[in-house]
């Protein structure tokens, strides 16, 4: 029986209220009791949490997931921020004691860029003393602002979401031209605590229902041939995935790819993304 580990989903007071069915007029549900009989259904021992608030209906993410933290313990959960006002240590020693690990960061466009590379190096030092995770969400080429940050504070635990979110494709790239859309992404596996999660695959294919989405298989083998099986990590992205694939599909996906032993799945699905909590200092 494979242990999982889910390394990117969402729960919000109210559920998501993206585009998403869950955000409908009429619908009403408790995302973390469905999750919670999820992960039982599917042996899913932890799952990390991250944190949105960038729009009104999700500007008190933070308190919610504190108590939901206080309520679950497989929730790992990391708060949003913004880089424009990025938040001292004494903040951080506080989310610490409500139970956050890390931070959830969106990145894109050159002001977030800009903001990014203004934040001090204290913060990141902080971050990397504690062995906290910095889950990001970003793609193409602001992902090389990281380099200048890594270069700094090389064992910063940076988790790319959703593959880097590579351009969407409706049939398999060669693995040169994989390679290169993903090159800012590659470029960071320099780095050895730098991880990546297979999550997202409704936002890489076209259709996003194309399950088991093998026109993105190729970007996943691109990850595999430069990070190697132990930097990457399942993640469902619950519950936004809903709308395209059931929860099963997202790591059964997994059994369909060829290039991947039934070691290498153990592996993603739930052994690396343990043992990497395992190490928080809490």
């Amino acid at each position: 029986m494979t242990e999982r580990a889910d390394a990117h989903i969402h729960l919000f007071e109210g559920g998501y209220q993206g585009e998403s069915f869950v955000g409908r007029p009429g619908v009403e549900i408790d995302e973390a009791a469905c999750y919670a009989s999820l992960a039982k259904d599917h042996h899913v021992q932890a799952a990390l949490v991250v944190g949105y608030s960038a729009e009104p209906w999700a500007a008190a993410n933070h308190h919610f997931l504190t108590r939901m933290a206080a309520q679950h313990d497989w929730i790992r959960p990391v708060t949003y921020v913004e880089p424009v006002e990025p938040p001292t240590i004494e903040a951080l020693e506080r989310f610490k004691t409500q139970g956050f690990i890390g931070l959830s960061l969106y990145i894109f466009g050159q002001d977030k860029v800009s903001a990014l590379l203004r934040i001090p190096n204290e913060l990141w030092s902080w971050l990397t003393k504690q062995r906290w995770l910095v889950s990001v969400n970003s793609r193409g080429g602001d992902w090389s602002a990281w380099l200048r940050i890594l270069q700094r504070h090389g064992d910063l635990r940076l988790i790319v979401s959703h593959l880097g979110l590579p351009p969407r494709v409706s049939e398999s790239p060669p693995v040169r031209e994989a390679r290169r859309a993903m090159a800012d992404v590659l470029a960071l596996a320099e780095f050895p605590e730098v991880r990546v999660k297979l999550s997202g695959f409704y936002a890489l294919t076209d259709p996003g229902h194309d399950y088991p989405h093998r026109a993105a298989w190729p970007y996943v083998e691109a990850l595999l041939g430069t990070y190697s099986v132990e930097r990457l990590l399942w993640a469902s992205d619950f519950s936004p995935c809903l709308d395209w694939v059931t929860f099963p599909q997202t790591f059964d996906l997994f059994s369909r790819m060829p290039f991947l032993s039934n070691a290498d799945r153990s592996r993603i699905e739930g052994g690396n993304l343990l043992g990497l909590l395992g190490q928080v200092r809490i």
